[in-house]
């Protein structure tokens, strides 16, 4: 899974729903909680009394190939592959508009790490997204538009997401499993 996947994107909609326990499918939802249209670092302007979450999905580079993980299933099972996993270095980053941009960010931030079935942290794992904890505080900015000011909230979230795809350059089995060593003092 990448970051331009729609099953990604779905998965960060629906935990960011339930951190603010609003209902995916409700139009409350899609109205306030958006994904940004191109440019993640200049999304559009709302009105200063609406408030709006937008969220984007940004790649991070990997400092090293340390995020590569060897996976191999269940040898006994009828359809066992070996397969490679690798887990790519990527960035939530929300922008919170309105009167409550400030609560809305600190209860994303607060809220995305609850476990459990339906809560966030869940709904993300499921699509193999793993947010990294303890997020920085979010930043609160006030900005002009035609003579108005209003309030912004920015939240970066680290995540980490699995990516079991092979990639060409990245042809390789693993034909046998790796030794074992138990050293007892």
């Amino acid at each position: 899974m990448i970051p331009s996947d729609s099953a990604f994107n779905t998965a960060v909609f629906q935990a960011l729903c339930a951190c603010l326990e609003l209902s995916p499918s409700s139009a409350e939802a899609s109205a306030q909680i958006r994904p940004f249209p191109n440019d993640p670092e200049n999304p559009p302007a709302p009105s200063p009394a609406t408030d709006v979450i937008y969220y984007g999905i940004l790649p991070e580079q990997a400092p090293d190939a340390g995020y590569m993980t060897y996976t191999a299933e269940d040898p006994t099972a009828s359809s066992a592959k070996p397969a490679v996993s690798s887990y790519l270095p990527c960035r939530l980053v929300l922008v919170c508009y309105g009167p409550l941009c400030l609560e809305n960010a600190l209860r994303i931030r607060s809220f995305l790490f609850l476990d459990g079935s339906g809560y966030p942290r869940c709904i993300l794992r499921k699509a193999g997204i793993y947010p990294v904890p303890r997020p920085p505080v979010p930043s609160v900015t006030d900005e002009e538009l035609g003579g108005l000011i209003r309030r912004r909230a920015d939240l970066s979230v680290s995540l980490r997401v699995r990516d079991t795809l092979i990639h060409p350059d990245r042809r390789f089995a693993i034909s046998a499993p790796p030794a074992v060593i138990l050293n007892r003092s």
